[in-house]
């Protein structure tokens, strides 16, 4: 059976302007960093905030990385106040609609915490997948393939049956790890994926 991992922020929701806003806010409350908007969402795209901010922290001759920790009791407190504002990206309620129908398992892999759930409810697509996995569940965060290798054995997925889907190269990467097919939801960039589309709308050409 065919199964369709998909990562939620920037692929399935358009959550960046919120985790763009938190990140700024907290680099400055905590350590007097202003960034520019642009310059965060470049930086989380490429990596992920976790790396981006450590990364920066390492740097900053004031930081190091010990200080993660304070960044992300801010970030979470200022991000949270955005989830409301979360929206679904263009064509995800068709192609979630479209997996379903031709019979395939969905999951959701995120990095994003336990409020993953709340948020999927309120989008109203919590229905779609047989299981919304976390890193908050105590897993390792992509692209270390703990959380595919966790669904392989709990639904005793074929790893030639898999396709992984998302917007940033740790996704590929990601998938890649286990020899999943890859699927890049970029206009931008390529990360050597399998296949890539621009809109949602293009996965029922591919799947």
């Amino acid at each position: 059976m065919t199964s369709i991992i998909w990562d939620f922020d920037g692929t399935l929701a358009n959550s960046y302007p919120g985790m763009v806003a938190a990140t700024q806010k907290a680099l400055e409350e905590n350590f007097k960093i202003k960034l520019s908007k642009d310059t965060i969402y470049s930086g989380i795209k490429k990596t992920s905030i976790r790396k981006f901010v450590a990364e920066l922290l390492e740097k900053n001759e004031n930081t190091s990385i010990d200080d993660l920790g304070s960044f992300y009791k801010t970030y979470t407190l200022y991000e949270n106040e955005f989830h409301d504002q979360i929206r679904l990206m263009p064509h995800a309620k068709i192609s979630l609609d479209y997996c379903r129908i031709q019979g395939y398992q969905q999951f959701i892999v995120t990095h994003r915490d336990k409020s993953i759930h709340d948020i999927a409810r309120k989008l109203e697509i919590s229905d779609y997948f047989e299981e919304i996995v976390s890193v908050a569940d105590g897993h390792t965060r992509k692209p270390d393939p703990d959380m595919l290798n966790y669904l392989i054995a709990k639904y005793s997925l074929q790893t030639r049956d898999i396709f992984v889907i998302g917007d940033r190269k740790i996704d590929i990467d990601f998938g890649k790890s286990v020899s999943a097919k890859t699927i890049l939801l970029n206009d931008e960039e390529s990360f050597n994926e399998d296949y890539k589309i621009n809109d949602l709308n293009d996965l029922s050409r591919i799947i």
